[in-house]
């Protein structure tokens, strides 16, 4: 990856710096926990970030023992951006917690944060890949593991024999067109598998587009910006693609019926949520702001929720360090019921929910 050597060096300085706390992070003495929050704010997944920010901070405001929460920006999932950012929220704000939000950040700065022993949350989806390097990490979406797995049985299902992935090149984009190799190899389904990498924020070529199409292809999976994945599907079907097309589950960033007309037909992956809970919430949401809002907000939503409690009994808890009172607390595998439906925290530090597929059409989702 692109990244890669960018991040090497960041991490190599943030490594040997000597300004980094590196104690035990004890339960805090004062009344409010400062919590550190980095989300894509610019660029082209901004609608993604900002709706992740919104719902974090309503459930702060909900929360009987709200924090402080202080932002920063990463960017279209700048990785580099990610490792300032969290310097920045651990030497000059002193923040007691990190929530990051996109894979490719919370990669880079996962290692550092269980090194610091700081609690760290990922508000984006993790895979099984990322969870095994870096037990320390809990995400409160499910693993795009998962989501390679439901495909699969898609597959099996449809009796599809062929199909492509187009992904942003990034760890994230990376780790979702693997999830759906693996499901495939596991589960020994004849099924030809192609996956091409798109650069990030480069938009698509016409040779990309017809790279789709060569050959027998029966499905196209599509992972990257909305403006992006509505840019393809409108070629493939100028180009007459009779096949099926798949969206990755975070990919709709707005609830406009316009923009989602150029999904129309599509497949995504959906979470049987509380209707009534999450169309509040949504509200709730939109009237504090002008920006679209993306479906994850609900998941934010419920997951920081769980966060500010289960750190609210953590603060009285004077027996364990903040980090080993929350991975004890929140790592239970108990269902919980949230607007996002039911969910648990599993041991190593993943979320299971229940996803189904639905067909996008221009009203939303039927």
């Amino acid at each position: 990856m692109k990244i890669q050597s960018a991040v090497a060096i960041a991490l190599s300085l943030l490594f040997s710096s000597s300004t980094l706390l590196s104690a035990e992070n004890e339960a805090p003495t004062s009344s409010k926990l400062k919590i550190g929050i980095i989300a894509p704010l610019t660029g082209g997944v901004a609608t993604w970030g900002k709706s992740v920010l919104a719902a974090m901070d309503l459930a702060n405001v909900d929360s009987k023992t709200p924090a402080e929460l202080i932002y920063q920006d990463e960017e279209t999932c700048s990785a580099t951006k990610a490792l300032t950012a969290y310097t920045f929220l651990r030497t000059v704000k002193k923040v007691d917690i990190i929530v990051a939000s996109c894979l490719e950040g919370a990669q880079a700065i996962a290692p550092i944060a269980l090194r610091d022993k700081i609690p760290f949350f990922i508000s984006g989806r993790s895979s099984h890949e990322f969870q095994d390097k870096n037990p320390n990490a809990l995400s409160w979406l499910s693993l795009l593991d998962y989501e390679g797995d439901a495909i699969a049985r898609l597959i099996l299902e449809k009796g599809w024999k062929s199909g492509k992935a187009m992904v942003w090149s990034g760890y994230f984009g990376v780790q979702f067109a693997q999830g759906i190799k693996n499901a495939i190899a596991q589960q020994k389904l004849p099924f030809q598998y192609e996956i091409i990498e798109q650069a990030q924020g480069v938009p698509p070529s016409g040779g990309e587009v017809q790279r789709l199409l060569r050959g027998n292809t029966e499905v196209v999976f599509l992972m990257m910006s909305e403006p992006d994945a509505a840019f393809i599907v409108k070629q493939l079907r100028e180009l007459k693609y009779v096949g099926q097309i798949i969206l990755q589950s975070s990919m709709l960033q707005t609830y406009d019926p316009g923009a989602r007309a150029s999904f129309k037909g599509a497949l995504q992956q959906k979470f049987p949520a509380d209707e009534a809970r999450f169309t509040e919430i949504r509200k709730r949401i939109q009237a504090k702001s002008s920006d679209e809002i993306a479906d994850d907000f609900v998941f934010s939503y419920d997951g920081f929720s769980a966060l500010l409690s289960e750190a609210a009994f953590c603060a009285t808890e004077k027996t364990s360090s903040l980090e080993k009172c929350l991975k004890s607390q929140m790592r239970d595998e108990k269902w919980r019921e949230g607007a996002s439906g039911k969910f648990r925290f599993m041991k190593d530090g993943s979320t299971e929910r229940p996803m189904v597929f639905k067909t996008i059409t221009e009203a939303g989702f039927n």
